[in-house]
């Protein structure tokens, strides 16, 4: 799965469906057809006039493999049973030009062949039922974002290019567990720049600048640009992968570990969202830093006096 795209997974099912409209009228343009939430429970979010219908579905994570498989096959099996159970409705919905050839249900990830299997079940199961809107060859399918991977990625571009940030507000420092705080001093104590306290001090005061701002703007980011978001905690989960097996190993002076880390975080923040000043770049970079500071993924070897 592609790196950004497995920031996808545990998006409320709001946000999910959301991503996947945008995505499909990327795809599709004028022939999709959303579906209102408002006037009944269809069991469907969208269908195209070539006869897709779609599904969205993002179960509550984090699940196992197979929790995540049962919760998948269950949907599957319940808004199947609306398409057959509710044909006054869907017949009046389609009206008489559309014929569903493909009813997909659209999840964030899919880890387990045996949905693939369920699904050519429920093929059958709506086959039987001999619809008269939906086409005597249908398939039931299970699909990702990975099928809309270049509509996908113009829709993280459409987001990048309008992408703006809330100014930055005087922090409640109040807010900060002391305990992180005690070591942070403790780490950055071994950086002989930093020895001196009062220096020290003044550096971990515009850490922690950076880190309450940066919980901001990460939640105004969620909120307002969810795709940038997914991108933004896919790429620093895996950076601090890399704290973890790689820096961790690396016997480098601690202020030259620790500005690496500082340039390298700031620069998968610029990726995610170029379209970002670059003092919001370096608040959302150092806070993270900071973060990881206080939860011990980036420490330091002591160096000698």
């Amino acid at each position: 799965m592609d790196q950004s795209m497995h920031g996808l997974i545990g998006l409320s099912g709001a946000e999910w469906q959301d991503l996947c409209t945008r995505v499909l009228r990327m795809q599709h343009g004028a022939d999709l057809v959303p579906v209102p939430d408002k006037g009944g429970d269809h069991g469907l979010e969208a269908y195209t006039l070539s006869g897709h219908l779609f599904q969205c579905y993002s179960p509550e994570e984090p699940l196992s493999n197979q929790k995540r498989y049962e919760k998948q096959r269950d949907k599957t099996t319940k808004d199947v049973g609306k398409f057959i159970d509710n044909a006054d409705k869907l017949k009046k919905l389609f009206g008489e030009h559309v014929k569903i050839n493909r009813w997909i249900i659209m999840c964030p990830q899919i880890d387990n062949k045996d949905l693939v299997a369920h699904c050519a079940s429920q093929t059958k199961r709506i086959r039987d039922a001999n619809l008269t809107y939906a086409d005597p060859n249908i398939h039931v399918i299970c699909q990702t974002m990975e099928d809309y991977e270049l509509s996908y990625k113009k829709v993280v571009n459409a987001q990048l290019a309008r992408m703006h940030l809330p100014p930055l507000a005087e922090p409640d420092y109040s807010s900060v567990d002391s305990a992180g705080v005690d070591k942070m001093h403790e780490k950055l104590a071994k950086v002989h720049s930093l020895r001196d306290e009062s220096r020290r001090s003044e550096y971990v005061r515009r850490l922690l600048y950076s880190y309450i701002n940066s919980q901001e703007f990460r939640a105004y980011i969620k909120d307002h640009y969810t795709e940038i978001h997914a991108l933004l905690e896919s790429e620093l989960d895996d950076l601090e992968q890399r704290l973890v097996m790689e820096f961790s190993l690396d016997d480098s002076r601690a202020a030259a570990l620790l500005q690496r880390v500082l340039t390298e975080t700031e620069t998968r923040v610029k990726a995610c969202a170029p379209d970002t000043t670059s003092g919001d770049s370096r608040t959302l970079a150092h806070g993270q830093v900071a973060e990881w500071l206080m939860r011990c993924p980036l420490d330091f070897y002591e160096e000698a006096s």
